[in-house]
């Protein structure tokens, strides 16, 4: 496998995607951004509040739960809107980031076999394995990387720090096992979208083809790292000039007039969440091509069996 060819070919590629760029990366790139930001803020205000920081009385979620309250009792009217309104945005949150995955790559693995395909024509097909998508990411979602940490995380939040000192090398563990296993089942949503496999098979699948091609596998991850992280260094570089700008100038509206600040720092906010969510939606998509064509790759390659003579030359 040439790495540099198959890199070149995908990036070549997403450039030429803006539909799937905007349908399959920057929305859903929009709703995980958004819940991961006040996730994160949740978190912190959580480590904030417990024993280890603060001690306090009660804890986040419970000021949290005692604040929603108060707000529906005093504002009875929003109760119903709002209320639907999360739901909503949850069940999306929930649904689309995978219908989104189903449909780029079934768009992108068909344009590299030469047929016709864009957002349309991905979400046609990308309807059919998405059941069993979503099966599998929500048993692979509770081993991932990010949802041990959340776990590690909880425990040291809400246990004594001898228990969890005692627990720590269990946790690790975990950890270490979850990302075996993510890199093990890195091909199974391909084996789910493009084979119509089941889940079950398509995990033994990922795991055999993972094992007979480790190297190929651990190398492409490693690139994708190394890609990710540049394009994140470029994009602080391109826009930290203007956010120093604009903070600047928040700044002098606060000294000046509050109400203009807390404008610009909403319309700051919006702004920036739209650029990094568009660029992790090009990411995402160029991420979806590189593994696709390294899947279509590799799982064409005929295994030889023991028995085949090869001649020599």
């Amino acid at each position: 496998m040439n790495y540099k060819n198959l890199i070149a070919e995908a990036w070549e590629s997403t450039q030429k995607e803006r539909g799937l760029i905007i349908w399959y990366g920057f929305i859903p790139s929009i709703l995980t951004t958004t819940f991961g930001f006040f996730y994160m803020a949740y978190q912190f205000m959580a480590f904030k509040k417990s024993h280890l920081f603060d001690n306090a009385d009660e804890s986040f979620m419970m000021e949290l739960s005692k604040f929603f309250l108060n707000f529906f009792t005093n504002h009875s009217s929003w109760t119903i809107p709002i209320i639907i309104l999360i739901i909503f945005s949850v069940v999306f949150y929930l649904l689309y980031p995978t219908l989104a995955k189903a449909s780029a790559i079934q768009a992108i693995s068909r344009r590299r076999n030469g047929q016709s395909a864009g957002p349309a024509v991905g979400l046609k097909y990308g309807l059919i394995s998405f059941l069993p998508l979503f099966e599998y990411h929500l048993i692979i979602k509770t081993f991932s990387f990010f949802a041990i940490l959340i776990e590690i995380a909880f425990a040291l939040r809400n246990l004594p720090i001898e228990l969890f000192e005692l627990l720590l090398p269990v946790l690790i563990l975990v950890l270490f096992i979850g990302l075996g296993l993510t890199l093990f089942l890195t091909f199974t949503d391909f084996y789910i979208i493009i084979d119509k496999k089941s889940v079950v098979s398509s995990m033994k699948k990922s795991s055999v083809l993972v094992w007979m091609n480790w190297r190929e596998t651990l190398l492409i991850t490693i690139l994708m790292m190394i890609i990710g992280v540049r394009i994140i260094i470029q994009a602080i570089m391109v826009f930290i000039i203007p956010m120093l700008i604009i903070g600047a100038t928040a700044y002098m509206t606060t000294v000046i007039m509050p109400s203009i600040s807390i404008f610009l720092g909403i319309l700051s906010g919006l702004i920036a969440l739209v650029i990094a969510a568009y660029l992790n939606g090009i990411v995402d998509i160029f991420s979806y091509t590189v593994w696709t064509y390294s899947f279509l790759d590799l799982s064409s390659e005929k295994e030889i069996s023991p028995r085949e003579i090869i001649e020599k030359n």
